[in-house]
């Protein structure tokens, strides 16, 4: 990634003192939207991580979920708020890939917001409802017997899980029907009853339900091994060179937020990304924590967008 800084190496100035202390911002709560229900990882990293920026900026940060359309309703919410720095967003890679598929999104991802920290990324699962073949070539090969007899699940039209899903069909050679979800835990009830096929999934979320036999992971869509299952292997590994997709957080607002905020949140949140116990609570979610200030934040988006703009071309997506 671009801009990314040692985590516990660059706030020691920020742990220095118990709240950020400099100018007057902030003077009341500020209303941290999630665009995702609760009970999934983005929900799940958000308290985490506003729950730790509180004390420092020496006011609550209150998460406000507001799901639906694809992280669209509370991404569109966030965008249309006051640009006092008292709104802010919890990001994913989809808030910024929907509108590259939908040209009638309400917000515009290259004019409309402004960017504060990168929180980190992490690995996908790919996982299948039990009765598949429990391997990445048997899966493949079964799929391709049976060309349209499969479906897959998404946390929303033009996530990051039904991107990453569209970019391993087209690699893989799979024809596969897309059942989009409002969220990740609907989408994984569903796999776990076996309505749907298939899905990829934030790493942490599905583990348990892997082990414990109720579904079946066959590899994670890093180009290293996740190190809380070593035992997995990566989906280049098993048989797919090339093939690797990192979903990512980050905090942004809307455009046109004062200096001085940005300035003041993105320390609060290298802040919290600088202590252990918030590094190891976030790594229990499947995030790997990375600190990235706003300026190699904003061009890292730009890099992703680019590359997703060529998968979403590829798989038919984009709706005129």
């Amino acid at each position: 990634m671009l801009g990314r800084r040692s985590l516990l190496a660059t706030t020691g100035a920020v742990l220095a003192s118990p709240a950020l202390s400099q100018g007057s911002f902030p003077t009341r709560p500020i209303r941290f939207v999630v665009p995702w229900p609760p009970g999934g990882a983005t929900s799940n990293i958000s308290r985490i991580v506003g729950d730790a920026m509180s004390p420092l900026l020496g006011q609550p940060v209150v998460l406000d979920h507001r799901a639906g359309a694809g992280g669209a309703i509370g991404t569109a919410d966030a965008a249309r708020s006051a640009p006092d720095g008292y709104n802010i967003l919890m990001a994913g890679a989809g808030t910024f890939y929907r509108p590259l598929i939908e040209r009638e999104v309400p917000f515009n991802p290259d004019r409309d917001f402004g960017f504060i920290g990168l929180v980190g990324d992490g690995p996908f699962a790919l996982v299948l409802r039990n009765g598949l073949p429990n391997s990445l070539r048997g899966f493949i090969d079964y799929a391709r017997a049976n060309p349209g007899r499969l479906n897959f699940a998404s946390s929303g039209q033009g996530s990051t899980s039904h991107l990453t899903a569209e970019a391993f069909n087209t690699a893989a050679g799979i024809e596969a029907a897309h059942v989009a979800y409002r969220g990740s835990a609907p989408a994984m009830n569903d796999l776990l009853g076996g309505r749907v096929d298939y899905y990829f999934d934030a790493f942490a979320t599905v583990l348990e339900n892997a082990r414990a036999g109720r579904i079946q992971a066959i590899g994670v869509t890093t180009s290293a091994r996740a190190s809380r299952a070593p035992e997995l292997p990566t989906l280049e590994e098993a048989g797919m060179p090339g093939f690797t997709a990192a979903p990512w957080w980050g905090i942004i607002g809307p455009a046109g937020m004062p200096a001085q905020a940005i300035q003041r949140l993105s320390a609060a949140l290298a802040g919290a990304l600088g202590q252990r116990e918030v590094v190891d609570r976030l790594a229990e979610q499947g995030c790997r924590a990375v600190s990235m200030e706003p300026a190699p934040f904003e061009a890292f988006v730009r890099a992703e967008n680019e590359k997703w703009s060529q998968v979403i071309e590829r798989a038919g997506l984009r709706v005129s």
